[in-house]
């Protein structure tokens, strides 16, 4: 027997925590490891007698240690980190909860628990000073609850009043909502985790329940929707590859406002088929008894976020057709227009509206396409619908004219204001492009002259939209910026696309140099280059993969094209041609059209290849 290891249960303190081999020195004082390590080495308290349960006992208690440690794990995933007492910040750093998972579970599969004093046990630091890991000295004992709390909070200070579409109740904490929210809590916690790889944590757990409630157990309920639309709200997917899974998620989305009757109550037809064939009754269907005034306009602001959200997936995207707009919207919007319970709503309702406006300028679109492709005699329609833009342009004036210049929130709505107006200039200009084209008439009267200068009246005024976004964009206090929806930075990247185009236009009629003096496509990626660099200073964005990372990656290789692009031009190289229809800048696309912004993945650089090569000086 070697006799430098000791007897079963005599093994020192530390090997013991550590489940090492306690190996003594010659002297027989210490053991090699406390030797090596510096430590005191301890002898056991007592001595520990081997296990005399039975098997099956032993391995019914170490299944449900097991099931316990899991959830543990799932609960530190979930919380990451704990704040100071004066923290106002998310953590963004990882805290190799990998590792701690190894050693852990591996001590709970032999029924004992590890010690927080394991003075063997790697504690990895936390470079964030807002939030410190589970197992920092300072905060030894912190509940998880409070890490919960932290992110609910930040979420309705910080992220929820630029996009308002849930009303939250001083009840409502994280208890509550991990209770009976948990589709919601999932998305919220997902959604205030800034770091890109951390949030795919949290992005499987949320598919996880998603599916599990939508497919497995085939429910549909608010719950269920709110989750989705506020994870749509503020993802960061269509940037970075995965178009799939916000197209699939927004389908979700529109298919949870028809099951749950939130255009119209079920019919009695409805009803009885339902009992019927199912013997049972539409459960989506809603009781008045059980409705309160909080549900009712609850449901009331889901459905009208599903139509701001899926207007601008559809146009980001380019996969799907936007929630149709219905009487009973309009009669929602105009509920949450008189209730003056939340004062959030007034931010909310013009938000729907200037929506709603861009989406009828989509459906004029749509509408000119169709005529497009039919006799020339049908297609001379364009002209009404090239009025029906101008109106619509005038309708947009008159509700910028009744913002509430009280409001926090205004600059937020400026910006939508001028995406708006551009979208709507964007139509009236390839309306009128499309009719120069075919030789239309305009009320019975050739008039080229009349449709050439509204062309170039159109793209004259989106450079003005284009300015103004931008500074509006530069004026955003970069704590603002940090909580933006998904639909504000699509903005950014459209402006920048659109001015991209407008200042290198191809065509004898434009003075691309003109557009140069008054926004100057070089000097404003580097503005915004430092105001993205100067917000990725805030507490919560101290990580290197946040989404702001990746778009100053975008911004940089679009000032390396436009600067290689403008050098060509100023040396001679490209010269205008009135007939070259193969140039790629000869015309502008429509802004709903655009391949590269739909096939966008900012993490990728081939795709950043493909889209942004270099342009050759042969």
């Amino acid at each position: 027997m070697d006799k430098s290891k000791p007897a079963y249960g005599q093994a020192c303190t530390h090997c013991y925590k550590a489940k090492c081999r306690c190996v003594r020195t010659t002297s027989g004082g210490t053991c090699e490891r406390c030797l090596r390590l510096g430590k005191r080495c301890q002898p056991s308290g007592s001595l520990r007698r081997r296990n005399v349960h039975t098997a099956e006992e032993s391995d019914a208690r170490i299944s449900r240690l097991e099931d316990k440690m899991e959830s543990l794990l799932s609960a530190m995933q979930s919380f990451i980190g704990s704040p100071v007492p004066n923290g106002h910040g998310i953590s963004s750093h990882p805290t190799h909860l990998d590792e701690l998972s190894v050693s852990t579970t591996s001590n709970m599969r032999l029924g004992e628990p590890t010690f927080a004093g394991d003075s063997s046990a790697t504690v990895s630091p936390n470079p964030n000073p807002l939030f410190l890991s589970p197992n920092h000295p300072e905060f030894p004992h912190v509940p998880w609850p409070d890490q919960a709390d932290e992110r609910v909070a930040y979420f309705c200070s910080r992220m929820l009043p630029y996009f308002p579409f849930i009303h939250f109740t001083p009840d409502m904490t994280s208890g509550y909502l991990r209770q009976n929210r948990p589709c919601l809590f999932q998305a919220i916690k997902t959604v205030t985790t800034f770091s890109t790889q951390e949030r795919q944590v949290q992005v499987e757990q949320l598919k996880r329940l998603l599916f599990t409630s939508a497919l497995l157990d085939v429910q549909s309920n608010i719950d269920l929707l709110l989750g989705v639309l506020t994870y749509l709200a503020w993802s960061t997917d269509a940037f970075l590859g995965r178009a799939d899974l916000v197209s699939r998620l927004m389908m979700l989305a529109m298919s949870l406002v028809y099951d749950l009757r939130l255009f119209k109550p079920s019919s009695p037809d409805v009803q009885v088929m339902m009992t019927i064939t199912q013997g049972r009754a539409d459960d989506n269907s809603q009781n008045p008894d059980d409705e309160t005034p909080y549900t009712v306009l609850e449901r009331q602001r889901a459905v009208l976020a599903c139509f701001i959200l899926s207007s601008n997936i559809s146009s980001h995207l380019g996969r799907q057709d936007a929630l149709r707009w219905t009487p009973q919207m309009e009669e929602a919007l105009q509920v949450l227009t008189l209730n003056g319970s939340c004062p959030s709503d007034r931010l909310f309702v013009l938000q729907v509206r200037l929506q709603l406006l861009k989406q009828n300028a989509d459906h004029v679109r749509q509408q000119d396409d169709t005529d497009s492709t039919r006799t020339a005699t049908t297609s001379s329609a364009s002209a009404p619908h090239l009025l029906y833009a101008k109106a619509l342009r005038r309708q947009l004036h008159e509700l910028g004219a009744s913002f509430p210049p009280d409001l926090q929130q205004i600059d937020i709505l400026k910006t939508h204001a001028q995406y708006v107006e551009l979208y709507i200039n964007q139509l009236a200009y390839s309306i009128s492009r499309d009719c120069l084209a075919l030789g239309h008439t305009v009320q019975g009267a050739k008039s080229d002259t009349v449709l050439g200068f509204q062309r170039l009246e159109c793209l004259w005024q989106s450079v003005e939209n284009i300015k103004t976004w931008l500074d509006v964009f530069y004026a955003i206090p970069c704590s603002k910026l940090v909580g933006q929806p998904f639909h504000f930075w699509s903005q950014m990247i459209l402006n920048i696309t659109l001015l991209k185009y407008l200042s290198t236009l191809q065509d004898p009629e434009w003075d691309c140099q003109a557009v140069r003096n008054t926004v100057d496509l070089v000097s404003t990626m580097d503005c915004m280059l430092q105001k993205l660099d100067q917000t990725s200073k805030e507490p919560e964005l101290q990580c290197n993969d946040h989404l702001l990372t990746y778009l100053t990656k975008l911004l940089t290789k679009c000032r390396q094209w436009a600067e290689a692009r403008l050098n060509m031009a100023s040396r001679g190289m490209e010269t205008p041609c009135q007939n070259d229809t193969t140039s790629h800048n000869h015309h502008i696309p429509d802004l709903d059209q655009i391949v590269w912004m739909q096939s966008m993945d900012l993490g990728d650089d081939q795709w950043f290849d493909s889209v942004l090569s270099m342009p050759t000086f042969s």
